[in-house]
């Protein structure tokens, strides 16, 4: 069997698709849920050049746009936004462009207000990749991104000065 994603090995289907509770409708409802405000539906992707070599190659793009929209709503400061792109920097979904779409997120991220616990739950999986030596490509974003969280940050055991 062939894998993808470098040191990760994931298999085909998991590289080019899209990870369980991400799909467009799945993020759509969960942004409802959270009590989302920031239009995160947008129109139909398309794109002619995408790969094909994608299992749901559909799905794959609505995935991606609905990402970057997400982007866009924690810029314009919708709460339900930033939630869910902590949660998918959480998620660490090893797929084609996923650090490409966790890197803007993290920068989004460091230019809004952020709970302690959504900080404390960043730091927990910054930490976990330093003490695991797992730098993703997106590492130089979620530095950044700690930066500044570590100077709002509450004292915590969560891994800040230690």
């Amino acid at each position: 069997m062939k894998t993808y994603g470098g040191r990760y090995k994931v298999s085909r289907e998991i590289y080019y698709g899209v990870p369980a509770g991400w799909r467009r409708d799945e993020m759509i409802r969960t942004h409802r849920e959270l009590g989302g405000s920031f239009d995160i539906t947008g129109p139909e992707a398309a794109e002619p050049d995408a790969p094909g070599c994608m299992p749901d190659r559909w799905h794959w793009l609505q995935y991606r746009a609905t990402l970057y929209r997400i982007v866009d709503g924690v810029d314009a400061g919708d709460p339900a936004c930033a939630e869910m792109a902590v949660r998918y920097i959480e998620l660490h979904h090893i797929g084609s462009y996923s650090g490409y779409l966790r890197a803007p997120l993290a920068r989004a991220l460091s230019r809004v207000a952020l709970s302690d616990g959504q900080i404390e739950r960043l730091v927990r999986v910054f930490c976990s990749m330093v003490n695991t030596r797992d730098y993703p490509w997106e590492f130089a974003a979620y530095l950044k991104l700690w930066r500044r969280l570590a100077a709002r940050a509450p004292a915590s055991p969560a891994g800040l000065g230690q």
